[in-house]
């Protein structure tokens, strides 16, 4: 059958027009099947296509009374509200309007979608349908509120987009105050280091000479070990404030997971109520974790004596060990931890508590209980062994934290066992430190050892001193002094007089080579304060190395 040429022209332009405008658009033959269908059914509902039945899609909400497919060609100038079927909370207000096809006499054109369901909403404004232009058969109302929808979705999308620009900006902003604040902390803490840990290399230097000149039943004996421990007891605080900037220095090595976590039963099984109960538990694959020894103690330490104060009426702390693969907390991929679980039956927290809990100087316990520092510690830590820490806890359900370091395979031997105390004598250390009232105490310290000693205030009266031939076999010097530097007189030396074993000594110093413990192996740092047994211990140990 032969078509006037422009009629297919024009019915082909209004069928583009439509699937344009009207996104949800199909049509309806006149035996009910749905002819050409829009393109937004094929994301939204792919079972509306050629060939599917109205009457089996779709259920005529309004006009009210009209059984299907077979009425719609009587309601032409009605707004109809139409219900999918299988999903009834997706509504399409639109209308009906003949179509210009030559070859489908009958064909009806749906021309609407599911934005004009926001007429519902409009009632709390005292709008309604009859509050607008009456529809002609072309749907001049409904290109209009085409056009306005777009508009709102428009709008929509970009306050979406808004509102997470927004998020992320808060979290990067809740990132930076975090970083700003470890800053302030750790120009503090590095500010007062320095100066504070060198009083308390002084007290506990001259404590040390005093304890060697007494015997342990002498009162004045137990006085002045007395001391030292307040001396270690302050030096803690200080390294507090070091880790939570993460200033502190570490020695990264291989750790007997068994005797590392037998030493910290023992540190803390004496700090506990006789109604806590301690639980260790270490699984048999677990033999080896890289971490610095004393971090992995203080960190653990406080975890147990934080779960002992959550539980006034006592309990029990489960310590698990465990190798697992985990994603950790920032998102990075899956990749294998030694995880360390610390569980207590305590009180909990809320929500409030658990968000400032890493806080510095953030603490939920009785003004002179606590000063905030052993979470914020614990979380420096955990950084500076490149691990992570999480936490998981409910008012009256207790609380857990897990901790995650790294699973590195044991490629070094494991801590070595302590170097005896053997005298030895004869060995010559040139001692460098430019304050007086720490060089004079370790001086002697020293000579008691049976080291013979040069002792000099600064890194040029060192130089001075090997020019002008003086001997030794070790350098112990301070890192931080006018002029040059501890680090600088040791380079000095070796490319003036050869390589020397050095031990470098310092309250705080700002190099990260020597904070992170990747040395040479004849080069050992030891932060001040120290005790004289340590030091000796260290120089020797160097000596034989």
């Amino acid at each position: 059958m032969r078509h006037d040429g422009d009629r297919a022209a024009g019915w082909q332009a209004e069928l583009r027009l439509l699937r344009t405008l009207f996104p949800f658009y199909f049509t309806v033959a006149a035996d009910g099947r749905l002819g050409a269908v829009g393109e937004r059914w094929r994301t939204c509902m792919p079972e509306i296509d050629l060939g599917a039945h109205f009457d089996d899609m779709f259920a005529i909400a309004r006009p009210i009374g009209l059984a299907g497919a077979a009425d719609l060609g009587q309601h032409l100038g009605d707004v109809f509200l139409l219900r999918l079927r299988n999903r009834p909370d997706f509504e399409l207000r639109g209308q009906f309007l003949p179509a210009g096809d030559p070859d489908a006499p009958g064909t009806l054109h749906f021309a609407g979608g599911p934005w004009l369901t926001k007429l519902a909403t409009m009632a709390h404004l005292g709008l309604a349908m009859s509050d607008f232009p009456s529809h002609d058969p072309r749907g001049d109302l409904l290109v209009m509120m085409q056009v306005q929808e777009s508009q709102l979705a428009e709008l929509r999308q970009l306050t979406v987009n808004l509102q997470e620009r927004i998020r992320q900006q808060s979290l990067l902003e809740g990132q930076i105050r975090q970083i700003q604040k470890m800053e302030l902390v750790g120009r503090f803490a590095g500010g007062m280091a320095h100066n504070f840990n060198n009083i308390l290399m002084a007290i506990r230097s001259h404590a040390d000479l005093a304890l060697a000149e007494l015997t342990p039943g002498d009162p004045l004996h137990d006085w002045l070990q007395q001391i030292c421990t307040a001396t270690d007891h302050a030096a803690s605080l200080t390294r507090g404030l070091l880790t939570m900037s993460r200033q502190q220095p570490v020695r990264i090595q291989a750790l007997d997971v068994g005797a590392e976590f037998a030493d910290i039963q023992k540190l803390v099984e004496p700090l506990l109520a006789a109604n806590v109960k301690l639980h260790l538990r270490i699984a048999s694959e677990v033999t080896t974790l890289h971490a610095d020894t004393n971090s992995l103690k203080q960190i653990f330490m406080n975890l147990v004596l934080n779960a002992r104060d959550a539980m006034p009426k006592g309990g029990t702390i489960a310590i698990d060990v465990a190798r697992r693969v985990e994603a950790p907390p920032d998102g990075s991929a899956p990749r294998a931890f030694v995880a360390v679980t610390v569980t207590d039956t305590g009180t909990g927290m809320d929500e409030r508590t658990k968000t400032n809990l890493f806080e510095p100087f953030f603490t939920t316990k009785a003004l002179g209980k606590g000063v905030g520092l052993g979470l914020s510690t614990v979380y420096g830590l955990v950084q500076q062994l490149d691990g992570a820490i999480r936490v998981d806890s409910e008012l009256g359900m207790g609380t857990t934290f897990q901790v995650l370091l790294p699973d590195i395979a044991a490629t070094a031997a494991m801590t070595p066992a302590r170097q005896g105390m053997t005298r030895l004598t004869g060995d010559h250390v040139l001692l460098v430190d430019d304050e007086t009232h720490v060089r004079r105490p370790l001086e002697r310290v020293l000579q008691n050892a049976g080291f013979r000693v040069t002792s000099v205030a600064s890194a040029e009266e060192a130089l001075s001193a090997l020019r002008h031939g003086a001997r030794c076999q070790i350098l112990l010097t301070d890192v931080v002094m006018p002029g040059m530097s501890g680090t600088e007189l040791a380079a000095a030396v070796e490319k003036e007089f050869g390589e020397l074993p050095v031990l470098f000594i310092s309250g705080h110093n700002d190099d990260s080579r020597l904070r992170s413990g990747h040395l040479p192996s004849h080069h050992r740092f030891l932060p001040k304060p120290f005790a004289a047994e340590e030091l000796v211990a260290t120089l020797r140990a160097l000596l034989s190395a």
